[in-house]
């Protein structure tokens, strides 16, 4: 009785032959290790991987340099020229001088308003039909 029983406890807790096979394949077997990566081989990698890493960080510090370089080079060169104040004083005395050289034109204009100019005639001052010296006496001389 007690040997049918155990039999039975075997065959309920037995492992199924398919399973078996299943969780071996699953399993890896000593011909694929041979297509892993070796410790030693990732850690070389890795290394090398790590050395660019750093000339890549070197060769962006170098231009993170060079960049602050030519922005204070630019920031000096801006520096030495005029200021927005100055070129506004400047613009404001060439606008004072346009304007000044404009109110004496326009004076000037106005001063001649009368029908004819009075204008000086020449000092020799000959007849325009026969070509004679004439002498002429101006008003208010």
């Amino acid at each position: 009785k007690m040997l049918f029983q155990s039999l039975e406890k075997l065959q309920k807790e037995k492992a199924d032959v398919q399973d078996m096979l299943a969780a071996m394949d699953v399993k890896a077997d000593k011909d694929a290790l041979g297509s892993k990566v070796d410790c030693s081989t990732f850690e070389e990698n890795m290394e090398q991987l790590d050395e660019r890493m750093q000339e890549f960080q070197d060769q962006i510090s170098s231009q993170e340099e060079n960049c602050n370089r030519a922005q204070q080079q630019f920031s000096d060169a801006m520096e030495e020229k005029l200021d927005r104040h100055e070129l506004k004083a400047f613009r404001k005395r060439l606008e004072d001088s346009w304007n000044r050289s404009i109110e004496d034109f326009e004076k000037r204009m106005m001063a001649d308003s009368g029908a004819g100019i009075k204008k000086q005639l020449p000092v020799p001052f000959t007849c325009l039909s026969c070509d004679r010296m004439v002498t002429m006496h101006v008003p208010g001389q």
